[in-house]
């Protein structure tokens, strides 16, 4: 062993001198790294930062005046935490798609995460082997391919079923617009609407809807998390009351609607039902006979009970909004709307209904619910990431830990993808060199872009198709509400839908209400 000291101390002093020069030139790279300038952005001033620059709601029209003046990346700081802001699709794609193993994390949500105890789901999670299995049984359940060949005729009948409601209380054409899209996805989520014991799921499902976005639309406590630590009965802790009750609520619709799944599936009920919790249960049960592996049989209900309520909470409202908007338009922008009915009349005609047989010779029709995703995006600021490193982009440094906000809206309103954005023109679509499609944007980015956006724009299309298929939209004279401005039109709130309107819809047949009389 002597006799190899020397060697021995030779390589030694080679791996020091090589780890010495590592940290040197680690941190050369390191220093030179923060001395990166931030991306640009307004002046923050001391101690508050930007926090006077963030508006209270609205936040995606001042997240377009931002871009306007800054460019599109933009930069805030406000206590606690750095806020990016991505307003075009070239820099999104380039952060969110090419590097999104940085950027596939969501921020902390403090909230409606922690306290109402909604980070289970497959929207609000954090990077996590338990969240890369849910978006794998998602992006395969609700693949293109699954979706026509399981859910089309359920589809149909639920647009058929709204076309019944217009022929007989046209007056409610919003309401029931609304009721007939929540039980479309909640029929494809649990394969039916109510349960044994009288609960209605759309009603469940609206409560669940208005406190979780209640919740994550902002509390102190997400910018001062200490606060969860202190007592609720202390003034000013009434979040934490509010949280507590929501969350025992919550969670009790969501045991009940799946405990309710599973009983349909091991019964049998329900073995001709074809619905996103009812497959997966059978498939994971089959295995399970197989197998015998109990370990497996419970992570996989896991894994199902959370994407299953993820698909109940967030695919309703998005759906329902985007609909809202393709009537909206048919109203604003009445030369659209006879296209689109010239087209559906040569390719259909008036003795049967359009169905998905149809959609390869419809694309004008295809283009109008690609306008109406791009005019009135759903959710115009997206839904937060965080950087989970340092990264470098064009010369600017973003820090780990970044909230990162992608601005749909400003993206559609965008005058290098889009002429005349305010004005929703399907044509833009079908030009020999489209302009951009709004599904590059709209459902998100990488790994974490919506993994129902298939579901969700074979939905709007049935719809669409049935509507203008069986009525004419006109706009009432004399509805005082103000649509004519762009930013008048929608609400902008974390989830943005039209304003409230009003709505003539005239039958394109006299037998129409004939067409429509059974029962739903």
């Amino acid at each position: 062993m002597a006799s190899h000291l020397p060697d021995t101390l030779a390589s030694n002093g080679l791996a020091i001198t090589g780890a010495a020069l590592a940290l040197l030139l680690l941190g050369r790279y390191w220093t030179s790294v923060k001395r990166l300038p931030y991306p640009p952005g307004p002046r923050p001033l001391p101690l508050l930062g930007n926090l006077l620059d963030v508006p209270n709601s609205r936040f995606a029209l001042t997240w377009t005046k931002l871009a306007e003046k800054y460019g599109p990346l933009t930069f805030l700081t406000v206590p606690g935490q750095h806020v990016l802001i991505i307003s075009s699709v070239e820099a999104a794609k380039d952060l969110l798609e090419k590097r999104g193993s940085i950027y596939m994390d969501r921020p902390r949500f403090v909230m409606v995460g922690e306290l109402v105890g909604l980070e289970y789901l497959t929207t609000l999670s954090r990077s996590s082997p338990t969240w890369k299995k849910h978006r794998s049984l998602l992006k395969h359940t609700l693949s293109a391919q699954v979706v026509k060949r399981d859910y089309s005729a359920h589809m149909t009948k639920k647009a058929e079923q709204y076309l019944h409601y217009l022929s007989t209380r046209p007056e409610e054409f919003l309401k029931d617009l609304n009721k007939v899209m929540a039980e479309n996805i909640l029929e494809l989520t649990y394969g039916r609407r109510d349960d044994e014991e009288g609960r209605d799921y759309v009603k469940l499902n609206s409560y669940v809807m208005e406190t979780s976005i209640r919740a994550i639309e902002g509390y102190i406590v997400d910018f001062v998390p200490a606060l969860r630590h202190l007592p609720s009965w202390l003034p000013g802790m009434q979040f934490k009351r509010d949280a507590a009750k929501w969350k025992q609520e919550i969670e009790e619709v969501r045991r009940a609607t799946f405990e309710r799944a599973k009983r349909s599936v091991v019964s049998g009920d329900a073995e001709h039902v074809s619905a996103y919790m009812l497959n997966n249960l059978r498939d994971l049960y089959h295995k399970h006979e197989e197998s015998g592996d109990t370990e497996a049989l419970e992570e996989g209900e896991m894994a199902i009970n959370a994407t299953g309520f993820s698909f109940f909470i967030a695919g309703v409202d998005t759906t329902q909004f985007t609909a809202h908007g393709i009537l909206l338009a048919m109203i604003l922008f009445p030369s659209v709307q006879e296209k689109a009915q010239a087209e559906i009349d040569r390719v259909v005609g008036r003795d049967r209904l359009p169905t998905f047989n149809d959609q390869q010779d419809l694309p004008y029709l295809h283009a109008v619910v690609l306008e109406a995703l791009r005019w009135g995006p759903s959710v115009p600021s997206g839904l937060a990431r965080r950087s989970l490193s340092d990264d470098v982009y064009n010369g600017y440094l973003i820090p780990e830990g970044t909230t990162i906000i992608f601005n749909t809206w400003g993206m559609s309103r965008n005058t290098q993808y889009y002429k005349n954005p305010s004005t929703f023109d399907p044509e833009r679509h079908l030009k020999p060199n489209p302009e951009l499609d709004p599904r590059e944007f709209v459902f998100g980015f990488g790994r974490r872009i919506c993994p129902g956006n298939e579901l969700a724009f074979q939905t709007l299309w049935i719809m669409a198709a049935s509507i203008l298929w069986a009525f004419k939209l006109k706009r009432v004279e004399g509805d005082p509400t103000p649509l004519d401005d762009d930013v008048d039109r929608f609400n902008f709130d974390f989830l943005s839908s039209p304003v409230p309107f009003k709505c003539q819809i005239i039958p394109r047949a006299d037998d129409l209400k004939d067409k429509f009389s059974h029962s739903f």
